[in-house]
């Protein structure tokens, strides 16, 4: 079971979801809940194999990779003729491997698979083809591991590799003078609260919703520090909106909607290409270069097939599919450039790339603390999106108008932003959301539902009432 489930109860119910959905509608509405599918008693059932992938890739790679792989040699030669897509929310990925319902696992970040990995839904790559190809792909790039073992037994590698950033959008950032950032302390600044409340500058990601900004979020408390992190999310979430997911995100930018957007590099590059006014930016030496795993499912009866694959993939002409106009992506081999075709300017994005120096950033850390993260961020930045945008609002507006001081700004924004404290309502001890608290009842927080909701509903209260204290501070103090 994945850190992404909120509980074995949650899990049952789902289940028990899904079986009165076949039964209402002869299978339909189960496929469309669990992203897949089977055929009734009176369908043919279709010649040739089919291979199942289980991914968070979106369309564009699919429809790419999918005619690509179906016209190899490789699939001919296998009798592989089609590929069902399964394309859920994470918290439904376990349910689906345990059911033996994929073959491949292919793309999520690094926190998915190493929680897959060690919930034993990950095979061992063991055989002379896989051994080859993974050995084809660089154990590190830009300080980052490409590839994860189990002990001595590798489990996943790196398909492709990404950073993570922010899309600004120069039209929307010069019709309000406002200018370029190149960190993540810079979106913290007033000058990106100035239009509140009518203009929100910055587009984020809610947590739970998004993998890569998810990874923005994880990269910015190891940067800064824990406490200093959440202090500066909270800050760029009082300039910002928050959406539902990272395309809706990246759009925001894309549009115009704001002047910047968190971003993955490839949504930041489709938007250059799309949007000449868009431009991706990598935070200077507040970032990591990610590898995007692709695995074979332990549960899968066609391991055989999932392998054909998860070579043809890693090959160089998979590789270079990458690089199509239409994905944008940096593959995690070089020999990507060397295929007939290859467009040769992205490669020094690519040099750019494996070339960064970014963050040391501790994978292990994130997977002990990421459930905890990913609803206390929905907590007090999502719940309680209206309170810390009129608190932010009020800090920004005394500053432009004199009351205070740029200290006192980051005074009152401390106390804003500092992670709340709750009495446990397992404990009933007073308890600061830190990252040792963080790490201590992450696993409660996956298996039980009722403490997760209770949390939430805690954090986001307390986050409320801090917000409502710092804001009567702030009026307190205007003539």
């Amino acid at each position: 079971m994945s850190e992404f489930e909120t509980g074995r109860d949650y899990k049952t119910i789902m289940i028990a979801v899904v079986v009165i959905a076949i039964i209402a509608v002869g299978g339909i509405a189960g496929f469309i809940l669990l992203g897949g599918g089977g055929s009734t008693t009176t369908t043919t059932e279709p010649e040739g194999l089919t291979l199942t992938i289980l991914t968070r890739h979106d369309v564009a790679i699919h429809n790419v990779f999918e005619p690509a792989f179906l016209a190899s040699d490789e699939a001919e030669a296998t009798g592989i003729t089609d590929i069902l897509w399964k394309t859920p929310a994470e918290a439904f990925w376990d349910d689906l491997l345990e059911l033996g319902q994929a073959d491949v696992c292919w793309g999520g970040g690094p926190t998915l698979f190493d929680q897959i990995m060690r919930d034993d839904y990950l095979s061992t790559w063991d055989t002379p083809g896989l051994l080859a190809a993974a050995a084809t792909v660089n154990d590190t790039l830009a300080g980052a591991d490409m590839k994860r073992y189990d002990g001595d037994d590798l489990k996943w590698v790196a398909a492709a590799i990404s950073t993570f950033g922010f899309t600004v959008n120069h039209q929307f950032l010069d019709d309000y003078s406002l200018p370029t950032p190149s960190t993540w302390t810079d979106l913290a600044n007033t000058t990106y609260g100035n239009l509140l409340p009518a203009i929100p500058t910055i587009a984020m990601g809610n947590a739970p919703d998004t993998t890569s900004n998810t990874r923005i979020y994880q990269i910015i408390t190891q940067a800064l520090g824990w406490d200093a992190g959440w202090i500066n999310i909270a800050r760029m979430a009082g300039s910002s909106n928050i959406y539902t997911g990272s395309v809706e995100t990246q759009q925001a930018a894309e549009r115009g909607d704001v002047g910047i957007a968190m971003s993955i590099d490839f949504y930041g590059y489709l938007s250059q290409y799309r949007n000449p006014d868009c431009e991706y930016i990598l935070p200077e030496g507040q970032s990591i270069v990610n590898g995007d795993p692709i695995a074979i499912a332990e549960t899968s009866s066609h391991k055989d097939l999932a392998e054909v694959f998860v070579e043809f993939v890693l090959s160089d002409y998979g590789q270079s599919l990458w690089l199509d106009a239409s994905i944008s992506r940096m593959p995690v081999r070089i020999g990507a450039f060397d295929s007939p075709g290859a467009p040769q300017d992205l490669k020094s994005v690519y040099t750019q790339t494996v070339n960064t120096v970014g963050i040391e950033f501790n994978d292990t850390l994130t997977l002990y603390q990421n459930t905890a993260l990913l609803k206390y961020f929905e907590a007090v930045f999502t719940d309680a999106h209206t309170e810390l945008r009129q608190c932010w609002g009020a800090i920004v507006g005394a500053f432009y108008d004199g009351h205070i001081s740029a200290a006192q700004v980051d005074t009152y924004a401390d106390l804003m932003g500092i992670p709340v404290t709750i009495q446990d309502p397992n404990t009933s001890t007073m308890e600061k959301f830190t990252l040792a608290y963080a790490m201590e009842i992450n696993n409660d927080l996956i298996y039980n539902s009722d403490f997760g909701n209770s949390m939430q509903s805690l954090w986001t209260a307390a986050a409320k009432a801090q917000y409502l204290d710092v804001y009567n501070q702030i009026q307190a103090l205007l003539p």
